[in-house]
This record gives structure tokens, sequence and C-alpha cells, in this order.
């Protein structure tokens, strides 16, 4: 592709080292989407729009038209503005880093939103000026500082991962169990006979309880001689309590919703 000095709305110049870096951080927050959607378990349609959006995004970069880096820094400003004020499940994984994986991903994503701001902005200008568009001086400390928060954030989440013995765990109710989007945040609980189970959402996600468990990808309910009845018992935010277990034993309960969301109550 020749660089052209036409001013035309569809002018191209070859794409500089911002207008890939541009393009590239549109695909990885397409991709972060798209396996943060994996990790859950849930398909979002508003978030599969965005992942497919941003992917869009990046091939307009890549045609090398002037103007279109502009809209790589606009999809990012968007990312952060829309995910944070209407998307709940950014802010509840942002806030979460004990998830591990979602935490991570979602974590850059919005790394990756900044670079494409900035790579956008900056690729744009080099797009209308004369001379040699190289990377700007600052760029290497820019990529810098963010890929060390990323290392950083990840530390941060292996440190508070359930179960290891280094993380300074909070107290917890007994016989409370919390819920995110598309899991119990512990397999199995333990309370004393006669006893009440408290499930507190963590967010506003819909879970619908029931008596049973998952068997891999298949739901099954089930009627446990001893345990309280649970009967499509809807969750959105907030919690309910279900009990009490008069009879010792191990039953089950599970979300209908979210495969493999399966919960396993030890009395004793």
């Amino acid at each position: 592709m020749k660089t052209t000095d036409q001013q035309g709305v569809l002018s191209r110049v070859p794409l500089s080292f911002m207008g890939w870096l541009t393009a590239g951080s549109l695909v990885g927050i397409g991709i972060g989407f798209w396996l943060l959607m994996m990790m859950i378990g849930v398909t979002v349609v508003a978030i599969a729009i965005i992942a497919v959006a941003s992917i869009v995004m990046a091939g307009l970069v890549l045609t090398g038209v002037r103007w279109t880096p502009a809209l790589g820094a606009l999809f990012g400003a968007g990312v952060w503005i829309g995910g944070l004020s209407s998307q709940q499940y950014s802010l509840y994984h942002l806030t979460h880093p004990q998830e591990g994986g979602p935490f991570i991903v979602s974590v850059l994503i919005y790394v990756l939103a900044i670079v494409a701001i900035v790579a956008g902005i900056a690729a744009t200008m080099q797009n209308y000026r004369r001379g040699a568009r190289l990377a700007p001086r600052w760029t290497s400390a820019f990529l810098g500082v963010l890929a060390g928060f990323v290392v950083g954030a990840t530390v941060v989440s292996l440190l508070v991962l359930p179960g290891n013995t280094r993380a300074a765990q909070a107290p917890t109710e007994p016989g409370t169990v919390h819920m995110g989007i598309a899991s119990f945040s512990q397999p199995t609980v333990t309370i004393a006979k006669g006893s009440m189970l408290k499930l507190v959402d963590d967010g506003s996600f819909l879970h619908i309880i029931t008596n049973g468990a998952w068997d891999g990808s298949t739901p099954k309910s089930a009627s446990e001689p001893g345990a309280p009845v649970v009967k499509d018992r809807q969750v959105k935010g907030g919690g309910i309590t279900i009990g009490p277990f008069n009879t010792a034993g191990t039953f089950s309960i599970y979300c209908t919703v979210h495969p493999g969301m399966t919960l396993k109550v030890i009395v004793q």
C-alpha cells in the first residue's frame, strides 16, 4: 500500500506502529470478552455484541484509512464508560480478585481499552502529519506501566484465590454461602443439625435454586429424604434462607440457570 498525499475521506496510509497497536488492542478486547463469557459459563448478549464490534473495529483500523484509529479510541472510551456504568458483570469481576481468571481477564480488557484510546489518538494525529510516523518516545514507558499493572493485579489475584493459606480470609457467618455470577463461592458447606442455610447473591444475578445437582451438563432434580424442600427459589440480589436442616447427612442444591452450579450441604 502506498502512502498518498490526498486528504480525501477514504485516503489511506500504511499503518504506523501506533496504528498496529490500536488494532491489536481492539482484537485483544474482543478475545477477552469471549474468554470472559467462556469462563463464567454465561452468554451475555450485550457482551457478545461488544466482542464482535471490537473485532470489526480492528478490521477498520487495519484498512489504513487515516481517521479509523480515532474510531478505535472512541471504542476504547466506550468500553470504559459503558462497561462500568451499565454492565454489572464488569464491576463484579473487577472487585472480586479471588475469582482468578475472570478478574485477570477483566483487568486486561480495561488496560487494552486504555491502550486503544491512547494509541488511537496518537495514530490519527500521525496519519494527518507529514514526515516519519515513528512510535513516540513515551511509548515504551506507557506500555511498561500498564504491563506492570496487569502483572500486579495477577499477583494479587493469585494471593487471594480460595484455598490459598497466605490469603487474608474475611470472616464468614456460619451457614452462609455467597453466590457469584454463575457459581457458589464454595462447593460444600457444613452446618449443625437444626440450622438454616443462607445464600447471598453478591451481585444482581438471577439464580433459581432447587433440590438436586448438576451431573456434568445435565440438571438432575431430586427429592432427598430429610432435606427441606427447595423448589425454584429465585434470587436476584440480596439473599434467601433455606431450612432448617433437621436431619444429619449430605444434601445437594443447585442453580437451574447455570451449568455446574451445585452446592453440597453437610449436616452434622
